[in-house]
C-alpha cells in the first residue's frame, strides 16, 4: 500500500487563518500557497464485534466527499512526535450506503483477517476542513488542513468535538519541508503535536463521554 506521511497537531479552537495570513507566514521559507476551499468529509469506520481490524492494527472507512465515495484501509503505522507514517489503500466505491459491497482490492487485503459480511459501522466522523495547498515553485509539496471534527457512535444523537491541523506530504516532500510549514503555521495558531489519529482520538472521547 502507498505510504501516507503527515504531521498531526491538536489545536484549542477552530480558528482558521485567511489565505493572506497563511501566505505571509510561509513567504520567508519561501513557499507558495493556494486555497482549495472548504471540504465536508463524512467518514464511517467499520469493524466486526470482536474488533478484528483494530486488533490487526488496521482501520477501514468509507468516506463521502463531494458526491463521491471511497473505501480506505489504513495501517496503524508509526509516529515520531507529530509525524505519522502509515500504509494507506484508497479505492473508489461503486455503491452507496453502509452495506454497499467493498471494492475487490479492499476485500483481497482483508482476506483471512475478517469476515467482510460481519463488518458494521462503529464510529462516525464528520469533518469540516479548510484546505490549503503548499507549493515550492510549481511543485505541490503538502496539503495543509484545518479540521473541525464531530465524532459519534452510529445512531447516537450527541457528538464529541475536537479541532486539528494536518500537514500531509505530497510528491517528494521531506519531513524537513513539513516541519518548516508547521513552524510557520505555529505563528498563526498554537500547534500541539498529536500522537494519535482521528479515529483513536474519537474513540477515546466517546468512551469518556456521558451519553
Amino acid at each position: 500500500m502507498p505510504l501516507e506521511r503527515e504531521l498531526k497537531f491538536s489545536v484549542l479552537d477552530a480558528y482558521v487563518p485567511s489565505l493572506s495570513e497563511v501566505r505571509a507566514a510561509l513567504a520567508p521559507i519561501p513557499f507558495e500557497v493556494e486555497a482549495q476551499g472548504v471540504q465536508e468529509l463524512h467518514d464511517r469506520y467499520f469493524d466486526d464485534d470482536a474488533g478484528s481490524l483494530r486488533g490487526a492494527g488496521l482501520a477501514l472507512r468509507r468516506r463521502r466527499l463531494g458526491g463521491k465515495s471511497w473505501a480506505g484501509l489504513k495501517a496503524t503505522g508509526s509516529f515520531d512526535g507529530a509525524l505519522h507514517e502509515r500504509d494507506e489503500l484508497e479505492v473508489p466505491m461503486a455503491g452507496e450506503g453502509d452495506h454497499a459491497g467493498w471494492p475487490d482490492a479492499i476485500v483481497e487485503r482483508l482476506a483471512g483477517l475478517v469476515d467482510v459480511g460481519a463488518l458494521e459501522p462503529r464510529v462516525e466522523l464528520d469533518t469540516t476542513r479548510a484546505l490549503f495547498r503548499v507549493l515550492r515553485g510549481d511543485e505541490a509539496i503538502a496539503d495543509l488542513g484545518f479540521d473541525a471534527v464531530a465524532a459519534r457512535a452510529p445512531g447516537a444523537e450527541r457528538s464529541a468535538f475536537f479541532d486539528e491541523v494536518e500537514i500531509e506530504a505530497r510528491g517528494g516532500a521531506t519531513r524537513a519541508d513539513l516541519e518548516q510549514i508547521a513552524e510557520a503555521v505555529d505563528g498563526l495558531v498554537t500547534l500541539t503535536p498529536n500522537p494519535v489519529n482521528k479515529l483513536e482520538r474519537a474513540a477515546a472521547l466517546l468512551l469518556l463521554a456521558t451519553w
